[in-house]
């Protein structure tokens, strides 16, 4: 009878996950080419919600400087694109090595500090290599004006090519992109590997009596969400056509979490909706309000007390504690 049940489940979510993917697959047939921009922008900003959720929802490990990991993704693919070779394939992989790089250097300069010292830490590392782009004029990352007129690439699997400066095709390559990322990261909090992550989070202190290194399990947990922070950045870069300090500020940081908070840490999807929902509803009460980011505060405040697991706890049966 488990056997069965198991099997009904399994071919639950294989039916779930190919309607939703229909459904986001005839999405653009529907919209406006704003209005797919702004998807594109959203489905792209799901996945870098999503990388800090690997290591704030799983791991419980506060980071405030998760922008530095975006934003060296993203000028790793300008770079790419402008001076190396037009190829997105070589800009992903150039740009989730260089973000990895750094999220390995931050996280075992940090590591030792826990908490609230430990964000702290990372706000200050992002903030100078926020200051150390910013300032790099007369270079090829163009200082505070950025990494201007990058070309958008061909994409090539085997032998067909796909021209993504059609917003439609950037569009189907991006929920492409964060449906792979998602099915990844689920493997990987599904793991061995995630649940040593979740007991660092309910108890850091008895890990170790379990035989497992808990700081070398945060630093790998900080390098994997940094690489897929790096992508997030990447495809964020070759769809904008360029690359600029704004991917590396603070205001990037905060956002991101206030999207994992609001759709609910500690689930993959939730900060990937709540990352949808802020996108989307920025982009309304922008037209009309000057002080957008007043309301988008007020409501993180308003989620946090009165709905702390996010939106998708509303819908949660019990606590995932108990």
């Amino acid at each position: 009878m488990g056997k069965l049940n198991s099997g009904s489940n399994i071919t639950r979510v294989i039916l779930f996950h190919a309607v939703v993917l229909a459904v986001l697959a005839i999405l653009p047939l529907f919209l406006s080419t704003y209005h797919q921009k702004l998807a594109v922008e959203a489905i792209i900003l799901s996945v870098f919600a999503m990388s800090l959720d690997l290591v704030m929802g799983y791991a419980g490990i506060a980071t405030f400087g998760h922008a530095a990991f975006f934003g060296i993704g993203g000028y790793a693919m300008g770079v790419m694109l402008k001076f190396l070779f037009p190829s997105i394939w070589l800009g992903l992989i150039l740009a989730g090595f260089c973000s990895a790089v750094l999220a390995l250097f931050v996280g075992v300069v940090s590591i030792r500090a826990k908490g609230i010292y430990f964000a702290i830490l990372t706000l200050a590392f992002a903030e100078v290599v926020y200051r150390i782009i910013f300032h790099s004029y007369n270079t090829p990352l163009g200082g505070s004006d950025g990494l201007v007129g990058v070309p958008t690439p061909m994409l090539g699997l085997g032998p067909f090519e796909i021209n993504l400066k059609s917003t439609t095709n950037f569009y189907w390559v991006a929920v492409a992109f964060a449906y792979l990322s998602y099915l990844v990261c689920k493997l990987i909090v599904s793991s061995p590997f995630g649940s040593i992550l979740s007991g660092i989070r309910e108890n850091e202190n008895r890990v170790p009596f379990l035989g497992f290194n808990v700081k070398w399990s945060k630093v790998t947990a900080f390098v994997i969400a940094g690489a897929f922070a790096g992508f997030s950045g990447a495809m964020f870069t070759a769809f904008k056509s360029y690359a600029d300090t704004e991917q590396l500020s603070f205001l990037l940081s905060g956002k991101v979490i206030v999207m994992d908070l609001i759709g609910g840490i500690g689930t993959l999807i939730g900060p990937m909706i709540g990352a949808v929902v802020i996108t989307v509803f920025e982009s309304i009460i922008s037209t009309h309000f000057a002080a957008h980011n007043i309301i988008i505060g007020a409501i993180f405040v308003a989620v946090v007390i009165f709905m702390p697991k996010g939106f998708l706890g509303l819908f949660a049966k019990k606590d995932r504690n108990e």
